[in-house]
């Protein structure tokens, strides 16, 4: 895998800490999980939205 920087809030560096801590999870994993929950409820708004529209017709 290749990395690239993020520049993330001072805030957001200190929960994604206590995530680690807490977890052992590192932060690189929960950031991935993370934008990858979002993509997939997005995904499913759309669908849902693109659902409604067709029921409409």
């Amino acid at each position: 895998m290749t990395y690239s920087t993020l520049r993330i809030w001072e805030s957001t560096l200190k929960k994604l800490r206590r995530i680690y801590a807490e977890t052992g999870e590192s932060m690189i994993s929960v950031v991935d999980r993370l934008a990858t929950q979002e993509l997939e409820r997005l995904t499913r708004e759309d669908l849902q939205v693109q659902t409604v529209q067709v029921e409409k017709e």
